[in-house]
């Protein structure tokens, strides 16, 4: 089967829908269902410094607010971090302090799978001028739709560059 390797914390943001396009500076032809590849080693807490300088500045506009209120990408990776919290058992902490979450994160192991097949999605369309919150300039946005987050990953899978084949047994 098709697939594609993502650098983490864009890899799981993929599959579980927050976000919707990945950038490349290529172009393919090929449409359809690609396994989702976490690749390169493991980070122990997302960082906000990895992140697209418009979505930061976009998050820290909203920072602190209400998640009803914050626009849905947003709010969608504010709630991804409260159930990676929640999942590390690290409560009482406030959303506010993420250096506080890295330090506890690091006691339980790392949040995020690497060089795994984490889910899948499918590649719909790819477009150059893609409004999206994650899309880089000059970069093909590659749609992503129907992403599914598996609950086991499969591990120790080595990732590759370009679209490559995994043969799957599922």
């Amino acid at each position: 089967m098709k697939t594609l390797s993502i650098r983490q914390p864009f890899a799981s943001l993929i599959c579980r829908g927050i976000k919707t396009i990945e950038n490349r500076t290529w172009n393919t032809v090929y449409r359809g269902k690609l396994l989702i590849h976490a690749s390169g080693k493991p980070l122990a807490w997302p960082s906000f410094d990895c992140l697209p300088r418009d979505f930061v500045k976009g998050y820290k506009k909203y920072y602190g607010t209400s998640i009803t209120k914050m626009p849905k990408e947003y709010a969608s990776f504010v709630k991804w971090i409260e159930e990676l919290s929640n999942f590390y058992k690290l409560e009482n902490i406030p959303f506010n302090q993420p250096e506080d979450i890295k330090d506890r994160t690091k006691k339980y192991g790392f949040a995020l799978p690497a060089q795994a097949i984490i889910g899948e999605a499918e590649l719909v369309d790819i477009i150059v001028n893609s409004k999206e919150v994650f899309a880089i300039p000059n970069n093909y946005h590659w749609v992503m739709a129907k992403p599914v987050l598996y609950e086991k990953p499969i591990l120790k899978i080595k990732g590759r560059l370009n679209l490559w084949e995994f043969e799957a047994n599922f």
